[in-house]
């Protein structure tokens, strides 16, 4: 996707992928910016002066798209591990799903998120999850997801979290109540 408005003229979109030891600098803290702006609530506590994303495994994949070291949109994949019905999960944890106010409706959250689905289907992970406000569940819907019953998901270190957990696959592999110890 090329950029024809004044200035930009000629700046190109470019989708990239990137595991989490090759994330650039500049784009992760394109990122935390993005965070401490839209999801302040995360940076209210020790958090707040963190200039690196939380750690994460490094197989976990970051989806980007920017014109040359200006983020455009991300998302996030973390693979977990959780208990199921009867076995063990793999769980591609979707987060940090954003785009810059200026590039919105553009369709590039939609991409990547249609990237993250594909990764998680190709790395044979038993079932994608993400957290959500209630407001974004639509969005999500019709790319596939759908929202668990909010009695369904204890989240531990939040307990009364009006997020939406959404599901990309079969929940009948999930317990019934499914106990997290955190929302990624």
């Amino acid at each position: 996707m090329t950029l024809s408005d004044g200035q930009d003229e000629g700046m190109e979109i470019e989708e990239r992928s990137y595991r989490r030891p090759d994330l650039p600098r500049l784009i992760e803290q394109q990122v935390l910016d993005f965070g401490r702006i839209v999801w302040f609530d995360g940076f209210m506590t020790e958090g707040r002066f963190r200039d690196r994303m939380h750690e994460v495994p490094d197989d976990t994949t970051h989806f980007v798209r920017a014109a040359g070291s200006v983020l455009v949109s991300h998302v996030q994949v973390i693979p977990i591990e959780l208990e199921g019905r009867d076995r063990g999960l793999r769980i591609g944890g979707v987060s940090s799903v954003m785009t810059y106010p200026a590039f919105r409706n553009e369709g590039h959250s939609t991409a990547l998120l249609r990237r993250a689905s594909d990764h998680i289907g190709a790395t044979e992970m038993d079932l994608g999850m993400l957290f959500c406000d209630q407001e974004t569940v639509p969005f999500y819907e019709r790319l596939g997801w759908h929202a668990l019953a909010h009695d369904r998901v204890i989240v531990q270190e939040n307990p009364d979290s009006e997020d939406r957990v959404m599901v990309l696959g079969d929940d009948a592999l999930l317990p019934d109540t499914l106990t997290l110890g955190w929302s990624w």
